[in-house]
């Protein structure tokens, strides 16, 4: 079936064109497999990985189904998060462009009911949202469902994981009978299970095997790195790698602000993207990075899903993510539908035995990332500088900029390479670092294999706790560590009489 072409799948001829001009040509597996059973009219469970196609795998054969001359709401599509909403509520209006008085709604929370209830007035063919938003509606009366055709739950799991699986339910219990539904989601748990038992009967069952992971197209680096010098290593993976656009992954909020501020400072286009933003605000961060006005994205995990930027060819991890499910879809933001990504981790000492974890997740191991050495990046940086340098020689100002230091070496008696050394040393004191002609720094080397368990008297061996002689040092006297050769634990070495206080004892 993946050898089939889009043309060959029975799509309307207005989608199929619509398809042809943003270039698509060959279906990707989940694609192949759930567009025949959606024409069909069959409900559908898709399992299936984040960037594996599926926003097309339903739009298409969805929007063939429909009667374009109805503006009431005939598709409703549930996404977990607003940015998944927003980007589905696109796709679709790409994939619809060539029909006549078409209109697709996107309906999410934080933004006001007024414009959502003007355009669901208007009408519109589909509707795309979150089901908490999509609930409210319902029970004020500004959603009708009497002409739906079609529901889809995208990313059914994060939804439950969300808490939205009530609200999901409810939707569901409001839609017709004869409704085609679609369920598509990364993993199955027993409650996903459930809906889909309850309300997608004699479904068709599409399920991508692990081999078509999207992490399987991605390059997977891991660079160890002390926490104190983040920072330096990012700067230099910034410097060397040549990237489109970028995705720097954290943990927290303000770490999204403070880092981008600081990537800033260093002459990048960034912007952050969090919760803390506004709907308008974020909306238009990812809009600047479609349109090349930022290449480097700050964000925490509200961006991990739904965010479907084809500039983006770099995920980097800043921080490592709390679970192996948020590092899978953190990655899946590059690589998407086909292409080609990279994926590099930071990871501090602490934090290597996660690792392993995040390589069995993936089913992938990690490459170990090189940075290059000093004399290598100074050479780098050379080579940069001379190539902005020749860039220059085409400036329809170069004629006169060389009138004027012929002028100024005449009369001070000097050649034009001294000139020229004098302007390049003018240049660096206006903008420091702009020249480059200090080595920089060697980064400390840390190693990726994990510590080896502790030996049987508590230490690790080798760490920095050793002693002279390679033993290990004493610890304080009077708090339980060993005392002079010889003597029991307590003040001292000498016995204290006492039995040690309590966990429960020391807190009162």
């Amino acid at each position: 079936m993946s050898e089939l072409s889009f043309a060959e799948l029975g799509l309307d001829p207005a989608v199929l064109e619509a398809v042809s001009s943003v270039g698509y040509e060959t279906p990707s597996p989940i694609q192949a497999q759930s567009i025949p059973a959606l024409l069909s009219g069959n409900h559908l469970l898709g399992v299936a990985q984040t960037g594996t196609g599926k926003t097309a795998a339903f739009a298409l054969p969805l929007l063939s189904r429909i009667d374009a001359s109805v503006t009431d709401p005939q598709i409703l599509v549930l996404a977990p998060t607003r940015e998944l909403a927003i980007q589905v509520a696109e796709a679709f209006t790409t994939y619809a462009s060539k029909f006549r008085n078409f209109h697709v709604l996107p309906i999410y929370g934080g933004q006001d009911f007024y414009p959502q209830i003007k355009g669901l007035r208007r009408g519109a063919q589909v509707i795309v949202g979150t089901p908490g938003r999509m609930l409210d509606h319902l029970r004020k009366g500004t959603l009708k469902l009497d002409s739906l055709k079609a529901l889809v739950l995208d990313e059914a799991d994060e939804m439950l994981r969300m808490g939205f699986i009530d609200d999901v339910e409810a939707i569901l219990a409001k839609t017709p009978e004869n409704c085609q539904r679609a369920l598509f989601s990364a993993t199955m748990p027993p409650q996903i299970k459930k809906v889909a038992q309850t309300y997608l009967r004699n479904a068709t069952e599409v399920r991508i095997e692990s081999e078509t992971r999207t992490v399987e197209r991605i390059s997977q680096f891991v660079l160890p790195v002390y926490a104190e010098r983040k920072l330096d290593a990012l700067t230099r993976i910034l410097e060397v790698e040549p990237f489109d656009a970028s995705i720097i992954f954290v943990r927290t909020k303000a770490e999204t602000t403070l880092l981008a501020e600081k990537l800033s400072a260093r002459g990048h286009a960034v912007a952050p993207l969090n919760g803390d933003l506004n709907q308008r605000q974020r909306e238009q961060t990812v809009e600047d990075l479609k349109r090349s006005k930022k290449d480097i994205i700050v964000a925490t995990d509200v961006a991990a899903r739904g965010l479907d930027v084809p500039r983006i060819t770099h995920v980097i991890n800043y921080d490592v993510p709390y679970d192996t499910e948020a590092y899978i879809h953190r990655v899946g933001r590059t690589g998407r539908a086909g292409r080609e990504g990279k994926a590099i981790l930071l990871v501090t000492p602490r934090e290597r035995s996660w690792l392993r974890t995040l390589e069995r997740a993936t089913n992938s191991p990690m490459q170990a990332y090189e940075l290059p050495s000093p004399v290598e990046l100074k050479k780098m940086r050379e080579q940069q500088f001379e190539t902005q340098l020749l860039a220059f020689a085409e400036d329809k100002k170069l004629a006169k900029t060389m009138a004027l230091l012929d002028e100024i070496a005449e009369r001070n008696e000097m050649d034009m390479a001294m000139v020229a050394g004098a302007l390049a040393c003018w240049m660096e004191a206006a903008q420091p670092g702009s020249l480059p002609l200090e080595q920089p720094e060697a980064l400390p080397v840390v190693s990726a294999t994990p510590p080896p368990r502790r030996d049987r008297k508590g230490g690790r061996p080798g760490d920095n706790r050793k002693g002279p002689k390679g033993g290990f040092k004493k610890g304080p006297k009077g708090r339980g560590g060993p005392g002079p050769k010889g003597k029991p634990p307590g003040k001292g070495g000498k016995p204290s009489g006492k039995r040690p206080p309590r966990q429960a004892d020391a807190k009162r």
